[in-house]
Order: C-alpha cells, then structure tokens, then sequence
C-alpha cells in the first residue's frame, strides 16, 4: 500500500456508543437483555450511565454486575432469560434472585 492509498485521518468516521436500548429491542426486560447480548462492554456501560430509561439502565445493571463483580446470580439471571424463553418480569421481581 502506497502513502497515495491511504485514508487521511481526517476522513476516519468516528464511533460512538449507543446511549440508549434502540426502540425496537425495547418491548420487555427479555429483548433488552438479549440485544444487550451481542454488545460491546463500552455500550453496556455507556447505557447504564446514560440512558434515561430505567429499564435500559436495569438491564445493563445486571451485565455490569455479572462482569465486573462476578455475580454469579447476576450470570444465572442473563441466561434464565436468554435460554429459558421470556419470563415476565413480575414474576422476576418477586423472586429473591434479582439484584439489581
């Protein structure tokens, strides 16, 4: 590759995280937490700090947990809902398992 092939800097698109859960991935807790899946950790993060949807930040609370702190039941609540179909979140909430 030549000096004449390269990009110049300034012509680099710069990427941002996403600040927020996209609409379409927002209709329960089970599709927030199963787009929140495939994400990068600085997405995770930047949803959990920026977001001003309470159940956006909720989900991406308990991959944080699950990361950073090595929650173990935090780690059983992620795949509960990835593997084990939607649960609705009433019935989540009155288990003493979530801790969030």
């Amino acid at each position: 590759m030549t000096s004449s092939e390269l990009v110049p800097v300034a012509a680099l698109q710069r990427r941002h995280y996403l600040k927020q859960i996209p609409e379409a991935h927002r209709s329960s807790l089970d599709t927030r937490i199963e787009w929140l899946w495939n994400q990068r950790f600085g997405t995770i993060q930047m949803i959990s700090q920026e977001s001003p949807d309470l159940q956006d930040k909720t989900a991406a609370t308990v991959f944080l947990q699950a990361i950073m702190a090595g929650d173990l039941n935090s780690i059983a609540l992620i795949f509960k809902r990835l593997e084990g179909g939607p649960q609705l979140d009433e019935l989540v909430r009155e288990r003493s398992e979530l801790r969030v």
